[in-house]
């Protein structure tokens, strides 16, 4: 072998070793190796930079604004809410959670539809006391086996179509996979959940043993009206049986009902308080009709990025002695404390009417970079995010939808090219404001 060749076998594995160690971003790997080839004239800079004029990396970043675009929107969430409202048997709810993933993963990337799905997942797990090691590995599992069906399911699917392209071949059609990969993907997702009870551990005792470390939280959530859960009574949409979490009152025209009978019917605009562990409380936000009652005031906007944090009061904070009202926490903050503990037990208190002292923790729900923000400043002694709050369905979820469904169909038809229908779909989201350009 020639000296260039010797020379890239050993970059490759100097790649290869810093990639698994980790001892830089898998992108700053990447780009060293491309200077390690280029400086010694291993390749030219045409030959360097010619995967930028290919169409598979930019139909793969245009994919990407519309997955972000359906996170933020909750476009799934009507989708989501149908797959664990059902049957309570293994056996079945792995199929209900496998099939509809794998057939949404067979049109968007795998990796946001596993990342949009997760925490519902692990919702609706918490929820039944089961073990959750037996449903992550599954789900993606079944998003992996959708993206074998359609060339747009996987970033692969599309480089390799984008590579036939480049040495003069036909691009894969939209769905030239599907007579190897759908066959494939119905017979594994049909057998996931036996594989998955047979070799998958239960891991269930583990999750109880940190339940018992959790803080327990007073907080409220409204009604929204005209939404799922309005005019319903609270048996109906399901407040009497939640894992860990209590109904303790309803207030409803500054006049409060407590306890709350199941018959009792609720209304848009009611505010609904509970008592839980954090991780339960939060579970909340996934019950469809209802919203963290401080939500509007966290953020402008209803796809905004929104989070929840515990954060610590410290000796030197400014919010020391004062109640939450008094702080303008709202308006400082640009967040919102949705409840308080206080040495070892929930506070029943409006939030607002607390007076805070050293040493309380705050549940905040805010921004994604509300923990950045205030990390090194004395208002706070310690602050931990949780995580983010579930999604749900927005106004705009609608468009999301059709520009999905425009992208798939133009491409299918062959229409437009897969990379041309991507752009075009990404370009619309931008122009209706649903993704700002920054965030595209």
């Amino acid at each position: 072998m020639s000296w260039e060749a010797w020379y890239t076998l050993v970059v490759l594995l100097l790649v290869a070793i810093a990639l698994i160690r980790e001892w830089f971003p898998p992108s700053a790997v990447m780009m060293g190796a491309l200077v390690l080839v280029l400086v010694p004239g291993v390749v030219t800079p045409a030959q360097a930079l010619a995967g930028f004029s290919n169409p598979a990396p930019v139909t793969i970043a245009a994919l990407y604004v519309l997955a972000a675009a359906a996170e933020r929107t909750g476009v799934l969430a009507p989708i989501v809410h149908r797959i664990f409202d059902g049957s309570d048997q293994p056996i079945r709810s792995l199929w209900r959670m496998a099939i509809p993933t794998a057939t949404v993963s067979s049109f968007i990337n795998t990796t946001p539809v596993v990342a949009m799905l997760i925490p519902q997942v692990e919702a609706w797990v918490r929820s039944r006391d089961r073990s959750i090691s037996q449903y992550l590995m599954p789900l993606s599992f079944a998003a992996i086996l959708g993206g074998t069906v359609t060339v747009m399911g996987t970033a692969t699917n599309i480089a390799v179509s984008g590579l036939l392209e480049e040495i003069g071949q036909e691009p894969l059609g939209f769905f030239e996979l599907a007579p190897v990969g759908l066959p494939i993907a119905i017979v594994s997702v049909l057998a996931l959940p036996f594989l998955t009870l047979a070799l998958l551990p239960d891991r269930t005792s583990a999750r109880k043993q940190r339940a018992e470390t959790l803080r327990e939280f007073v907080v409220d959530m409204r009604v929204q009206p005209r939404g799922s859960a309005d005019g319903k009574r609270v048996e109906d949409i399901g407040l009497r049986h939640l894992h860990g979490v209590y109904l303790i009152a309803l207030e409803r025209d500054d006049e409060t009902t407590a306890p709350v009978a199941p018959t009792t019917v609720v209304h848009g605009g009611d505010r609904l308080r509970f008592a839980g562990r954090v991780d339960d409380i939060l579970d909340l936000e996934a019950v469809p009709g209802l919203e963290a009652a401080e939500i509007e005031h966290a953020l402008g906007g209803p796809d905004s990025a929104i989070a929840y944090f515990e954060a610590v009061i410290g000796s030197a904070s400014p919010l020391v002695g004062k109640t939450v009202r008094a702080t303008q926490f709202r308006g400082r903050y640009l967040a919102a404390v949705v409840a308080v503990h206080r040495s070892g037990r929930r506070v029943d208190s409006k939030v607002g009417d607390v007076l805070l002292r050293v040493g309380d923790t705050l549940l905040i729900l805010g921004d994604r970079e509300f923990a950045s923000r205030w990390r090194d400043r004395p208002d706070f002694l310690l602050i931990s995010p949780i995580r983010p709050a579930p999604t749900r369905s927005s106004p705009r979820a609608g468009i999301v939808g059709a520009v999905a469904v425009g992208i798939i169909t133009t491409a299918a038809i062959g229409l437009f090219p897969l990379v041309t229908a991507a752009l075009a779909g990404a370009a619309i989201l931008v122009v209706t404001g649903i993704m700002s350009p920054t965030d595209a």
